[in-house]
């Protein structure tokens, strides 16, 4: 991780935030890492301080297609299905967020934070300025997601309500974890899929 930063011309010493979008093991695994490297404040949900805990994703939930639910049992397959990580340390300077307050806006910074549940109870995304959403595995844009869908969902209701945030921010684009950026319109477009999504279980591994 941090050679790819480095890629990138960007050192831990620059980073002076690191907001965890939920408590998975493709967002949490690096995170004692940096946070061991840097004095960046952590910016995570309150609900995502019990589940990094745990140090493995939780099996609510399921699938939301046949394909998704393919690609996720053939993880375990090739011994990438059990999802652990290290277990976090929460530094005491993190910022825990209660979904009532936003604490970039508190301190002049132009980024709003947004409760996105559905792919996690503890899921969150970001609304910059520059009319954008880093909605975190809200939404997907690559292989295999279908109709812009997340390949886990551990609440149906809740991820069809963050779908229904995000259209109603109006913004225009929206930056998935995963995959190239899409236009938010999509969203709108797609939107009708969700009803149709019948949630398939996978058993823990």
């Amino acid at each position: 991780m941090c050679r790819k930063l480095q890629r990138n011309n960007i050192n831990l010493s620059d980073i002076n935030y690191v907001l965890l979008t939920h408590a998975h093991d493709d967002h949490a695994g690096f995170l004692n890492e940096v946070l061991e490297g840097t004095n960046a404040k952590l910016v995570l949900h309150e609900k995502a301080v019990e589940r990094l805990q745990i140090g493995h994703n939780l099996w609510i939930g399921g699938c939301p297609n046949l394909t998704a639910k393919i690609f996720v049992v053939g993880m375990g397959l090739f011994g990438k299905g059990r999802h652990k990580y290290p277990i976090v340390t929460i530094p005491k300077n993190a910022i825990i967020w209660d979904t009532k307050t936003q604490p970039f806006e508190e301190i002049g910074i132009p980024l709003h934070l947004i409760a996105l549940p559905g792919h996690t109870a503890d899921s969150i995304g970001v609304i910059c300025e520059d009319d954008s959403i880093f909605c975190g595995d809200a939404a997907m844009n690559q292989f295999p997601s279908i109709h812009r869908n997340i390949i886990w969902i551990e609440n149906i209701e809740e991820y069809r309500k963050s779908w229904d945030r995000m259209i109603s921010a109006k913004t225009k684009y929206i930056y998935p974890s995963h995959g190239k950026p899409f236009m938010s319109r999509d969203l709108e477009k797609y939107r009708n899929e969700l009803e149709r999504i019948k949630i398939r279980k996978v058993k823990s591994p």
